[in-house]
């Protein structure tokens, strides 16, 4: 008995020693992950960051030193630029490697790679839209620039010291769970990380579902839905002079209406997720200096999106957060000015139909002529080692990224024939250098610096808040801006006619700005950039004007504005929406016919309109108002479920209800009687409530706003034990505090000028990449919870002080 005991055991172990090495999908053999001696227990690291150490590296050029603070925040000491970007790409690749490395494979096509042949269908869209094509087309004019240059090699070769150091055991997590080593940085790598961001802000299609809308729907009907509505809280305020001539203004001509295939789906921002920035100038402040303030809201993922660092040499002393994989300070401050960006919501991107001549595609129909078709094999490296081939076409407005074959779109309505293709204008692909942009602001002295920084920045247009310590304040909307024959509403355009090309820019100096307004404050959320009087068309996805007409009332209300007053906006629930359309749904409805329902409805007559984790209103409201915009849309936008057409957005919405209630677009024509708002504001109540009854039970706590919309930060590998959630916070959608069930405020930021500049803010996880560690996400409940912590900005020339736990100091090697 004791043998076959024996006996026993050892098969139960070799079994467990066989499973050990199979591989599991896209994971490794856990056998070499689970290994004592390299495996992932040599990844916890400790909290302590105290104890100064020092190193010697190859590539450094002379003495570096690098301090950390309680949070980790790196403050780096150098006496050359070179030296300056090396200890940055040392320290970025220290604490987020992997995060670096998974967004240069992502923008170029070469997941496959490392996860294998179920990620191949991604990399080949990549590589279509051309990321890496974009990128490698600007790498000579970014090399070409010394500035841009010295960054570029100098952060490559401290990713790369970095790297050489390492031993299989130090690998970061991530790279033992997938079963690959990291790459040596390139220059390269840092230009795709810069469009992958380009893409996150731009790359949508919303011009397939707006060609089906208009083909279906017809051109008053189209128009009257999705024509842009005058909005009174643009970005630039209504009535601010333009000092230049007006700029070609064509729209419409020649476009082809005709909808095409289905099979991938097109990428869509969803409404009321964007960012904010706004500054007032010191008449309004306790300081009397200005006050400025950023709160990027973008998808939240454990490790962050930002990376917070002082940079320090003799040309520069900047305090900010920078894109992990990219040399400088993106968002930030120094002594003399403060800037920060919001998504412009410009639409940047035009869609072509291109005419093959037959099938081989080796020509295209343009003003009556056939073309030359340009042709691309991209190359797949599978894990493992097999390869798999693509050829991209490419035409005078770019490339092919749909062909009706291979790859397709399931977005427009009619099937293409073999003769058809979309082909994709984007700025993302023009040659530009925006790493100068960020270079120089670095080192900006004053407003002239700020706007000459601007001047190289091309995708994705963004508007730049800035403040000074001149007092001065100002907003611009930088990027390169299309001119051509287009509508403000953007559909799918005919490729065979030069009609519909593009007509240049419109020129960096007459992009909207405004330099210290009548108001004394800039702002800016997602919203429409200008009114009418603007000389040139910009036609964009803009956001409802909840956003900006909340910030703009309150600072117009503002005085005597402290740090705490900024963190206090920042974290605003009130909603607009709320505000407007509530009174009204509440007069509409019957309560005689929703008896049981009472408690329901004084939650809900009492709510204060703040979308609080703890309040019962907001989420009957948010029930309600959804079930309302499914009623009045779904009969008329989802008749057969086939063709995707967009829906309104809230703003439109609202209007309808409120003035027009007995508008044919309210009226559910399913029901074979005329409706109005009032029958379908109460029908869409009973079947809100009973809705909320059956997913949450009777009215209690599981009913909170926080509860009933759970929140969750993930990894990107999807690995649920590296993420955070789920869990409960303030905030919605269409709130200042942009907060959904993944996205959120990425970095919030309060900057005080004067002739000490103090910054504030906090990151939703925390400065490490290393799930091991307490760095990992030790900010998330500050964040969460509103808080702002002051960020130690060390004066020039002085290192060490308070809150400097430790030095590393790097000697050349």
């Amino acid at each position: 008995m004791r043998i076959l005991r024996m006996l026993a055991s050892l098969f139960l172990l070799s079994a467990f020693i066989a499973i050990l090495q199979l591989r599991i999908g896209m994971l490794p053999p856990l056998g070499g992950f689970l290994s004592p001696s390299v495996g992932v227990w040599q990844n916890a690291e400790r909290r302590q960051l105290s104890g100064d150490r020092a190193m010697r590296l190859r590539g450094a050029h002379a003495d570096i030193f690098v301090q950390y603070d309680s949070n980790a925040v790196p403050h780096i000491f150098s006496e050359s630029d070179y030296d300056l970007f090396f200890a940055q790409g040392y320290v970025t690749a220290r604490d987020r490697l992997w995060q670096m490395d998974m967004e240069v494979r992502t923008a170029a096509g070469r997941l496959s790679e490392v996860l294998g042949r179920g990620v191949l269908g991604r990399d080949m869209f990549k590589r279509r839209i051309g990321l890496a094509y974009a990128a490698q087309r600007a790498l000579d004019s970014v090399m070409g620039d010394p500035d841009t240059r010295t960054a570029l090699e100098g952060y490559a070769a401290g990713v790369n010291a970095y790297i050489d150091g390492l031993g299989e055991a130090d690998y970061p997590v991530e790279f033992k769970l997938f079963g690959y080593k990291p790459q040596h940085w390139r220059p390269l790598y840092s230009l795709l990380v810069l469009k992958l961001m380009a893409e996150t802000l731009t790359g949508g299609e919303s011009a397939f579902k707006m060609t089906n809308a208009l083909e279906i729907l017809g051109q008053g009907k189209f128009n009257e839905l999705y024509s842009p509505s005058a909005n009174p809280e643009p970005v630039i305020p209504v009535n601010t002079p333009w000092n230049f001539k007006p700029g070609e203004r064509t729209a419409g001509a020649g476009r082809n209406v005709a909808a095409l295939p289905a099979i991938v789906s097109a990428k869509h921002w969803p409404e009321g997720i964007g960012s904010n920035n706004w500054a007032v100038n010191g008449s309004k402040t306790a300081s009397g200096y200005p006050l400025l303030a950023n709160d990027p809201h973008l998808l939240l993922t454990l490790p962050s999106i930002w990376y917070q660092v002082q940079l320090q040499s003799p040309g520069e002393n900047v305090y900010g957060v920078s894109i992990p994989g990219l040399p400088c300070v993106v968002i930030g401050y120094n002594s003399k000015i403060a800037w920060g960006v919001t998504n412009t919501s410009a639409e940047v991107i035009d869609w072509y139909r291109v005419k093959f001549r037959d099938a081989t595609k080796k020509e295209y129909l343009y003003d009556g002529e056939w073309r030359e078709v340009e042709r691309r094999v991209e190359e797949f490296t599978l894990r493992g080692g097999r390869k798999e081939y693509d050829t991209v076409l490419s035409t005078c407005h770019g490339p092919v990224v749909y062909d009706g074959e291979r790859h397709s779109t399931d977005q427009l309505s009619d099937r293409p024939g073999p003769l058809d293709g979309l082909a994709m204008r984007w700025t993302m692909h023009e040659i530009s250098n925006e790493l100068k942009t960020f270079y120089l602001l670095n080192r900006a002295r004053n407003y002239g610096d700020y706007r000459n920084a601007l001047t190289y920045f091309c995708c994705p247009a963004q508007n730049f808040v800035y403040a000074d310590n001149d007092n001065q304040i100002a907003i611009t909307s930088a990027g390169r801006f299309p001119i051509g024959s287009r509508d403000r509403v953007r559909v799918l355009l005919d490729g065979s006619r030069s009609a519909n090309d593009w007509k240049g820019w419109i020129p960096a100096d007459r992009t909207p700005y405004v330099l210290d307004p009548p108001r004394k404050f800039v702002s800016s959320a997602n919203q429409s950039l200008t009114d009418s009087s603007y000389p040139y068309i910009i036609a964009g996805l803009f956001e409802p004007n909840d956003r900006a007409r909340r910030i703009n009332m309150r600072l117009s209300g503002m005085s005597a504005i402290n740090v705490d007053s900024f963190r206090l906006l920042q974290a605003d629930s009130y909603s607009e929406l709320a505000s407007e359309v509530l009174p009204q749904m509440l007069k509409e409805l019957d309560s005689t016919r929703i008896p049981g329902d009472k408690l329901v409805l004084q939650e809900l007559r009492g709510w204060d309109l703040e979308y609080k984790r703890h309040s019962i209103g907001a989420t009957v409201f948010t029930a309600w108002w959804d079930e309302l915009y499914r009623e009045i849309w779904s009969d008329d936008l989802e008749a057969d479920g086939k063709i995707p057409l967009p829906w309104p957005d809230n703003q439109k919405t609202a209007a309808l209800i409120l003035r027009d209630p007995g508008s044919g677009w309210i009226d559910d024509k399913r029901t074979g009687r005329r409706e109005t708002a009032t029958d379908v504001i109460n029908r869409a109540y009973s079947t809100a409530v009973a809705g909320l009854r059956k997913n949450l039970g009777d009215m209690d706590s599981r009913w909170e706003w926080g509860n009933s919309r759970l929140c969750l930060i993930g990894h990107p590998s999807g690995i649920p034990m590296f993420g955070i959630g789920p869990y409960s916070v303030d905030g919605a959608p269409n709130t200042i505090d942009a907060v959904s069930d993944r996205t959120g405020p990425s970095w919030r930021m309060v900057v005080e000028l004067g002739p000490v500049v103090r910054g504030y803010g906090i990151l939703p996880g925390g400065q490490s990449g290393n799930p091991g560690s307490y760095y990992y996400d030790n900010l998330f409940e500050g964040w969460r919870d509103g808080r702002l912590n002051e960020l130690i900005f060390l004066p020039s020339g002085k290192r060490g002080g308070a809150g400097i736990l430790s030095t590393l100091t790097i000697k050349p090697k």
